[in-house]
């Protein structure tokens, strides 16, 4: 199992998120010797979610039960590493259907900071304009679940000549991290989150998962997410 899992939410194996995503990933193994595993729609099937909100009640997806796709297995490959690297084109001031969709199918993890103590990487591809609102919407989205945002890239088509710098950049960027000369740090949008999933999650039915989760996980022991982690998480491990 790599330390290093990418997902690359393009279906085009041309396209320039997954050029750059690549050249990232072969620099680090050529130059550092570094592996990775790297994921998309052409090696990984993804259902679309249902809306059934199995997940967010028994804590498991139909679609993984049932060895309808290949949902179960991205997850635990997220579970186990310890940097994520998420890529995406943008398509019309947003991520790509299938990188929404991978985002869908994790999205109970925003409840169960599933993500703690994992690096985050965003990279996105646009022709002009709308990085900033992916950016945005993927720095949350990946906050709230518990990850760290350690490294963003915007690859700008009218900005080419940047883009073996910024390669560059994010190569020495993951480099560190993997070595661990960058540290995982809970932060404050986390720590308000915790409080106040702590005080819904406490009026849930004792049967739901998420309810059943933080319980046998200690998260309602904590005094804080800084606390779960560092005192309980990492002890359990």
């Amino acid at each position: 199992m790599s330390n290093i899992t990418a997902y690359i939410g393009s279906r085009n194996p041309n396209s320039r998120t997954y050029i750059y995503t690549q050249k990232i990933l072969n620099n680090l193994y050529h130059k550092y010797n570094i592996e990775s595993q790297m994921f998309s729609p052409l090696n990984l099937k993804l259902n679309p979610s249902t809306g059934c909100k199995n997940c967010f009640t028994q804590g498991y997806c139909p679609f993984e039960a049932n060895n309808q796709d290949d949902g179960d297995y991205i997850k635990k490959t997220i579970e186990n590493s310890k940097i994520f690297i998420i890529a995406t084109p943008v398509h019309s001031h947003n991520v790509s259907v299938d990188t929404k969709i991978l985002i869908d199918r994790l999205s109970y993890w925003l409840h169960i900071f599933k993500m703690i103590g994992k690096h985050i990487i965003i990279i996105d591809t646009a022709e002009s304009n709308g990085s900033g609102f992916v950016q945005d919407y993927l720095k949350k989205t990946f906050t709230l679940m518990g990850g760290q945002i350690s490294h963003t890239v915007s690859f700008i088509n009218s900005e080419y000549d940047l883009s073996d710098d910024l390669i560059n950049e994010c190569v020495e960027k993951i480099t560190d991290i993997f070595y661990d000369k960058i540290d995982y740090q809970v932060s404050n949008k986390q720590e308000i989150a915790y409080q106040t999933l702590k005080i819904i999650l406490q009026d849930y039915d004792p049967n739901n998962f998420e309810y059943k989760y933080w319980k046998n996980k200690n998260l309602f022991k904590a005094e804080s997410l800084e606390d779960w982690f560092f005192n309980y998480e990492k002890n359990s491990n």
